[in-house]
């Protein structure tokens, strides 16, 4: 309905709409997707050590990590990302969305972010069922453009012949294809570009510049199935609906009438206007000859068809995961807290798809052009893996559901054993960096564990003397108190 393969400038592409649900619903959507993933211009993602590097040795790395995340995250704000992603996250909306990382022109701005329609794509599932082969196919390309795009790519004997004749002349059908190849474990992706019987550029590569994800998928299938295919059959329904309620509404406001034709009434040269005098005489049986058409609609009938088809689309598009908001006294923070639960809940395990093939994907790839171009080196610990961890809201939000169900664990021991009794069953300076590392929180700004034991430590040492400080004034209270009564 809003895209086709052959654009048209100003062209009017929602003429056929008749209810904007669906196209509210997709831009909530979009909007709630892209700041619970990938929010603009914030540190969505961070790099930190794994659990095989022994703990003395965790806080060093993880600050050298810390910087590496902050420079990293600098060049993705510096590009096209956030631009890219609401396109990629529409398309994502129907579900499968393709986006293309490429290395920029200039330093400051190393990264070069484009979404591709799916229309020009044909994808296919690896051996490890992941969308690594890609094949794209270019409409009209300028031939002059082919070396500037691709620097190294040769052009055939026939495409030469066509720039001399015309500077113009654009090239059809160009494919452009990433092959995975699972044998090869140094340069697994063979990116080739390829004119009819030409290869103009063939070459193995480390990194495939396609980041291919889906919202959701089902046995058999390779595309995705995302939360617009869902509500179609609402969608449907709900156009139609409001099709012929405009299209009843028309015909009550504007009737059409029923005349026959006398010696008075001519149905011919009747014309309905104001201010104008129709010259009618009733017939034989006392009927006037000019009957308007009786009413043709319910509007309360499809009011209550209309309103539920609604709830069912802004359900699925998940347009409103918190329900109405109003100033209703009902509407306490308990309630809310339990619908945002409700919304990580039914996007959770989409979450993990996204997480494995996009953003993983995607960060592996910044990571490697980065390095390539010489500007950030990726971090090696010698073969040791470096775990992701995502700090977008969604995230952040499922790790407050953990500290939530440990607080709540803390106050049911502290009513059963009492609140210093339930202390002994905490660790007091693990749970700090625990709760910062589950919400979020720059670690920077917490004290590591090793300090946290210190400090409580300390005040251990501090409780005893006073308590010693007191029993000895105690003593010295009761033997002076003796010594006067004797």
């Amino acid at each position: 309905m809003f895209y086709y393969p052959q654009q048209n400038q100003g062209s009017q592409k929602n003429i056929m709409v008749y209810d904007t649900t669906g196209v509210s619903a997709t831009n909530n959507f979009v909007s709630k997707i892209q700041t619970a993933l990938t929010p603009p211009q914030q540190t969505w993602a961070s790099f930190e050590a794994s659990d095989e590097i022994p703990e003395e040795f965790q806080d060093e790395i993880n600050k050298g990590l810390q910087k590496y995340t902050d420079t990293m995250f600098n060049y993705i704000r510096r590009s096209n990302f956030d631009l890219v992603m609401q396109e990629c996250y529409y398309d994502l909306a129907v579900g499968t969305a393709i986006l293309v990382i490429n290395e920029g022109d200039e330093d400051d701005k190393p990264l070069l972010f484009s979404s591709i329609p799916l229309d020009q794509v044909a994808i296919e599932e690896s051996i490890n069922h992941r969308l690594e082969t890609c094949f794209r196919t270019w409409g009209d390309v300028p031939i002059a453009d082919i070396q500037c795009m691709w620097p190294d790519a040769v052009l055939s004997v026939e495409m030469e012949s066509q720039l001399r004749d015309d500077p113009n002349a654009k090239c059809k059908s160009l494919v452009e294809a990433s092959i995975y190849n699972h044998n090869n474990k140094k340069a697994p992706y063979t990116y080739i570009i390829w004119h009819q019987d030409h290869i103009l550029l063939e070459e193995e590569l480390e990194s495939s510049a396609f980041v291919i994800f889906r919202w959701s998928k089902i046995n058999n299938e390779i595309l995705g199935r995302g939360p617009i295919m869902q509500a179609l059959p609402s969608l449907i329904s709900l156009q139609t609906a409001a099709y012929f309620e405009y299209t009843a509404a028309n015909l009550n406001i504007a009737k059409p009438y029923m005349g026959y034709s006398d010696g008075i009434f001519n149905p011919n040269t009747f014309q309905m206007a104001p201010n104008t005098i129709i010259p009618i005489s009733p017939n034989s049986s006392g009927q006037y000859p000019l009957i308007p058409l009786p009413d043709t609609m319910n509007p309360q009938l499809m009011q209550l068809t209309a309103t539920d088809l609604r709830n069912q689309i802004n359900q699925l598009m998940f347009a409103n995961p918190l329900g109405p908001i109003n100033d209703a006294p009902d509407k306490t923070a308990t309630e809310l807290a339990l619908r945002q639960r409700n919304f990580s809940e039914e996007i959770n395990p989409i979450f993990t798809r996204l997480q494995q093939e996009f953003l993983e994907r995607a960060l592996d790839r910044i990571s490697y052009l980065l390095e390539r171009r010489g500007l950030l080196e990726r971090p090696r610990l010698k073969g040791t893996e470096i775990k992701i961890k995502f700090k977008s809201p969604l995230t952040i939000s499922q790790g407050q559901q953990d500290v939530q169900t440990f607080v709540s664990w803390m106050q049911m021991l502290a009513g059963l054993v009492g609140p210093e009794a339930a202390q002994m069953f905490v660790n007091g300076a693990r749970y700090p960096s625990w709760a910062a590392n589950k919400m979020g929180v720059d670690p920077t700004l917490v004290n590591s564990e090793e300090q946290m034991a210190k400090v409580f430590q300390e005040q251990k040492n501090q409780q005893q003397q006073m308590q010693m400080m007191q029993m000895e004034q105690a003593a010295q209270q009761g033997g002076g108190q003796s010594a006067g009564a004797a």
